[in-house]
């Protein structure tokens, strides 16, 4: 199995890519200034093309199946969450893998490529040939490169991920198809079909706010789901005590001194960061990201997906107090989607 490099991944969507039936080209519209590529149902061959072996071996690998995970530091790769905070996450859009499915099937990841790099991918699909991920992600518009952005489907294998095929789509091609055909089908390699619907950034801003009692730990975020690559800026305020044993109230920024004691959520960001302070996740299924909101977070989501907020504490049941987190959601800067992170303060936002 071999890691993904997107430098051929790139070369292969631009060969492979075919589409099945070209989108029009645009007489008038306004240029939106982001669009909104949503990716609905994949289907690739049972076997490697050319060939009748399977992409999977009958021997599950590591973390293949999880059905609740952090992202990797590796792309189309998972850190599971089992340990403590599992309560509190995992509820949260599951996505197990299928009862009686054939191990052999791919696990299916689209990743979203610009050059050779990329930052943003959906949460896995177990065991398939065909899913439908209705997955979404923001582009600015005048930020896609000449050669245009790629959309990869990937075999994920434990610490590893194999390319099965691409499409590859150009500037005029995207706002070519949201101006005429917004919903259009292509296939490239071993991708039989990629169902692709492209839509104009509507909202330039969208607000919400959570309550979050100490007790509870924690609570989703009235807002639909955020998309890949939009910027998401979460600002916690609030005064709170953690448990019996520490006698002080605190407010987001959590206790300056971590105790061997403490329950933090297992998983990193968390583990490492300050007991009681805010903390957000965005995604679901296998892909997760967290933040620390001490006491204002801003950064790139990689993966579309609800959010959560609470404390980071997995053990909350004796707490007091209350937290209120402001969440606020916007088209990213040019910078902020090519790197796949930002570094613009918190308090950007109107």
């Amino acid at each position: 199995m071999r890691r993904i490099g997107f430098v051929s991944l790139v070369l292969l969507a631009a060969a492979c890519a075919e589409p099945m039936g070209e989108p029009g080209t645009p007489s008038a519209w306004k240029e939106p200034p982001w669009l909104v590529v949503r990716v609905d149902t994949v289907e690739v061959t049972p076997y490697r093309p050319g060939t009748e072996v399977p992409w999977d071996d009958i021997e599950p690998q590591p973390t293949d199946g999880t059905a609740c995970g952090m992202l990797g530091r590796v792309m189309a790769t998972t850190d599971p969450i089992t340990g403590k905070g599992a309560e509190a996450l995992c509820p949260i859009e599951p996505r197990p893998r299928p009862a009686n499915a054939d191990p052999r099937l791919p696990d299916l990841v689209v990743l979203l490529g610009v050059g050779s790099a990329a930052h943003y991918q959906t949460p896995t699909a177990h065991d398939a040939m065909q899913a439908t991920f209705n997955g979404e992600f923001v582009i600015p518009t005048n930020s896609i490169p000449a050669e245009g952005i790629t959309l990869a489907v990937v075999d994920r294998d434990g610490a590893s991920a194999e390319i099965i095929g691409g499409v590859k789509l150009g500037r005029q091609e995207l706002l070519a198809a949201q101006a005429t055909r917004p919903v259009f089908s292509m296939r490239g390699g071993g991708v039989m079909r990629m169902d692709l619907a492209v839509l104009a950034y509507t909202n330039p801003m969208e607000t919400a706010e959570a309550a979050v009692t100490a007790q509870a730990g924690g609570a989703l975020v009235s807002l639909r789901p955020i998309r890949a690559g939009e910027v998401v800026e979460i600002a916690a305020r609030g005064q709170y005590r953690i448990g019996t044993g520490r006698g002080a109230w605190i407010d987001p920024r959590g206790y300056f001194e971590n105790e061997p004691h403490d329950p933090n959520f297992d998983n990193e960001p968390f583990r490492s960061a300050p007991h009681g302070a805010g903390i957000a996740v965005v995604g679901g299924g296998d892909a997760r990201m967290g933040a620390i909101v001490a006491p204002c977070a801003r950064f790139v989501a990689r993966t579309p997906g609800l959010v959560w907020v609470g404390l980071n504490d997995a053990d909350p049941r004796n707490n007091e107090g209350n937290a209120t987190f402001t969440v606020k959601v916007a088209g990213p800067l040019p910078a902020e989607w090519s790197e796949g992170k930002s570094t613009t303060p918190c308090g950007t936002f109107p």
